[in-house]
């Protein structure tokens, strides 16, 4: 069951979570080494432009195995654990936005998985990816921003929020966090300075992009109801710096909007892949 949370939504789910991928895929899985250290990944389908997928704080490839095999009879995929997660051994780097993206960038040349990329991100991934398509746009072909988050929502959160539903929501997240493994909790330890490193992460490609938030709340955990109100605002502000940007909302799900509704992110990514593909021929015979 995943927690109502939004940014640990998936922490109680974390440690049984398989880090296998449907077998109908017949997936290629090998590890890369990414700098001193082998990190897990899998790849499946065929064609271009690739579709990389980037799961949220402490998620392993399990996160996407509801979207990832309909994505693979489009186009190629690519999937990965990043350091200390799921199949991927540890690393001595530290946990920042930054270090990550650097991280992505490695394994996707050590992977030889060749540019441009629909880069897909949900949550944290989200802010992984609105990193590295600003880091590196040319190897951006489009966008699947799934709920995006970084360290900004949680610092909105603090300053509204009445102290003792603050100390409460702290407790309760506390409590599940007690059986994350290390590699978890380093991220969650490093996930409030991500919000400064997305603060300088605009503008983003000119690159077709659909971004999809979850609005349902659960008013039973606390601080949920305005949790989500700030993350829509933060999407609409995303929105504001990136006009040409889809935004399609998920009435049916809070965060986990590919476990929820992966229909929706399916769809978001085909119709993605196809404008990336009408706009290839397009700029080739300029």
């Amino acid at each position: 069951m995943r927690s109502p949370a939004i940014f640990l939504g998936g922490v109680l789910a974390l440690a049984g979570a398989s880090s296998a991928l449907v077998p109908a895929q017949e997936a290629k899985e090998q590890r890369v080494d990414a700098g001193g250290y082998q990190v897990f990944t899998a790849q499946a389908g065929t064609g271009a432009p690739p579709v990389v997928f980037v799961a949220g704080l402490g998620e392993d490839t399990s996160t996407w195995e509801k979207v990832q095999p309909a994505a693979a009879q489009l186009t190629h995929t690519f999937v990965y654990d990043r350091a200390g997660l799921g199949k991927s051994e540890a690393s001595s780097n530290p946990k920042t936005v930054e270090q990550m993206v650097k991280e992505l960038h490695a394994v996707l040349g050590a992977a030889h998985v060749a540019p441009p990329y629909v880069l897909v991100g949900h949550s944290l991934g989200g802010a992984i990816v609105e990193l590295y398509a600003h880091t590196y746009p040319r190897e951006t072909a489009g966008l699947v921003l799934v709920d995006p988050e970084d360290g900004r929502l949680l610092d909105r959160l603090q300053a509204r929020l009445p102290k003792e539903e603050w100390e409460k929501r702290e407790k309760m997240l506390a409590q599940m966090m007690a059986g994350a493994s290390p590699g978890q909790k380093a991220e969650l330890d490093n996930v409030r300075g991500s919000g400064k490193e997305l603060e300088a992460a605009f503008p983003l490609p000119d690159v077709p992009t659909v971004l999809l938030t979850g609005t349902l709340k659960d008013p039973s955990f606390p601080g949920n109801p305005m949790e989500q109100d700030l993350k829509m605002q933060i999407h609409e502000e995303l929105l504001k710096a990136n006009p040409h940007a889809e935004h399609v909302l998920a009435p049916n799900s809070r965060h986990y909007i590919q476990e929820d509704a992966p229909q929706l992110v399916i769809d978001a990514i085909r119709n993605v892949v196809n404008e990336c593909r009408t706009a290839a021929p397009k700029a080739a015979g300029r």
